[in-house]
């Protein structure tokens, strides 16, 4: 269901705004020049902000076989547009499903139906699913990290948002920071009850019994 508004949208809303325009002549750039870097917009027009490859370049090879299948039949370009979208819809939506999915594990199935019903009502994030903005790389690799948060993946979730801080968004770090903080006391936490329960019988046993 989820995938089907966010194509619904990518379909009637295919045209990029300002803030996509380095993504998509980025992919446009690989999938069609290839290694010819001397033939890519980016050298030309740079912009007065340093920007990543690294999102385009992923998304890129992802889309890359049905964007060759479309380049042999000489289909318009718009429709190599709208496959990079739906293959960084499905890429956004994809992450959002190993959120969804440790949901259901962690609160039941019917938190699961709420999420998935107040996700499908409200319109922003499926319609910004498949734009290619820095924010949205950045999504999907939050949306990997609270998965692995909530499978108590710890190292992986730290992994995931400093990918996303790092590489796509600085400000990540204002999210970073608090589940840092808050792992590290979790980990703290454990470490401190190992130590307490190995050097001190009675206070393991008063443990066991509550």
């Amino acid at each position: 269901m989820l995938g089907s508004i966010a194509a619904f949208y990518a379909v009637m809303a295919p045209y990029t705004k300002v803030e996509e325009s380095f993504n998509v002549q980025a992919m446009h750039d690989i999938l069609y020049h290839s290694y010819h870097i001397e033939k890519y917009d980016h050298l030309e027009f740079p912009g007065v902000v340093p920007r990543t490859f690294i999102g385009a370049f992923v998304i890129s090879i992802l889309s890359s076989p049905a964007v060759f299948v479309l380049r042999l039949l000489h289909v318009p370009k718009f429709y190599s547009l709208l496959t990079v979208q739906l293959t960084l819809s499905c890429v956004t939506l994809m992450c959002l499903r190993l959120l969804r999915v440790q949901v259901k594990k962690k609160f039941g199935h019917q938190a699961e139906a709420f999420f998935v019903a107040l996700t499908a009502i409200q319109f922003h994030l499926l319609f910004y699913s498949s734009r290619p903005l820095p924010n949205i790389f950045a999504l999907a690799l939050v949306n990997l990290a609270y998965s692995f948060w909530f499978k108590g993946s710890y190292l992986c979730t730290l992994q995931a948002l400093i990918v996303a801080a790092v590489v796509f968004r600085c400000d990540m770090i204002l999210l970073l920071g608090p589940i840092g903080l808050a792992l590290l006391l979790v980990c703290f936490s454990v470490g401190s009850s190992k130590i307490l329960h190995k050097h001190c019988p009675y206070m393991h046993r008063i443990h066991r019994a509550s």
